[in-house]
């Protein structure tokens, strides 16, 4: 009796089946390799998941901190807003709120008369734009102002231009400036310049100017 041959199962590949046994073949000799890779990658993928939360966590916390602060002030417990600003300073000095850490140091210092020039420095450091850079160069100017360094208010004050949108305040004062140094025609050019820069449109800079032409 003949022998029936067994029907080859359906839909099953043999040339993939083939393929895919070539392919175990070639990578059989690197297979370690191949999974230690693999659990490498595994582990980078969670080291940056854990580095993302705690980055996440560290932010949270600083925000936090920097609303503590701006009620500390508001509620004019400068000591308490302080000794907040270093502890932020220690533990959070590497987040984006930092440049806010310095404004109100500002704040509080401005409020207590008792203004730090480095604080000034540090926060015009950190600021981004050339904007509120200019802003800040302008309150450099007006600080050398005060302290009678008036060549160096000019120099902080000359290199605010008229895209910043402070232009007009600095002008003003670089002709306060000009005025004190006894060099009156100077001062009356620029709050010439003022007038014409603010007419019809900014009228306390235009009577400002035509009180000191």
């Amino acid at each position: 009796m003949k022998k029936e041959r067994p029907p080859i199962e359906e839909n099953v590949d043999l040339e993939l089946e083939y393929k895919l046994l070539h392919l175990y073949d070639r990578i059989k000799p690197y297979l370690k390799q191949i999974i230690a890779g693999f659990i490498i990658l595994i582990l980078a993928v969670l080291f940056f998941l854990y580095y993302q939360n705690k980055v996440e966590e560290k932010k949270n916390k600083a925000s936090a901190l920097i609303y503590e602060i701006s009620k500390d002030i508001q509620n004019k417990k400068y000591d308490d807003a302080l000794k907040k600003i270093k502890f932020f300073k220690a533990n959070f000095a590497d987040t984006e709120y930092l440049k806010l850490v310095y404004g109100y140091q500002l704040i509080i210092e401005k409020n207590k008369n008792k203004i730090n020039k480095e604080t000034v420095k540090k926060l015009k450091e950190k600021l981004s734009t050339d904007q509120s850079k200019g802003y800040i160069t302008e309150f450099e100017g007006y600080l050398d102002y005060k302290d009678k360094k008036y060549d160096n208010a000019l120099l902080k004050l000359n290199q605010i231009n008229q895209s910043n949108f402070n232009y007009l305040s600095a002008l003003t004062l670089k002709g306060f400036i000009y005025s004190k140094k006894g060099n009156k025609q100077k001062a009356k050019e620029i709050f010439n310049e003022v007038k014409e820069f603010s007419k019809e449109k900014y009228r306390y800079f235009e009577s400002l100017a035509k009180e000191n032409i």
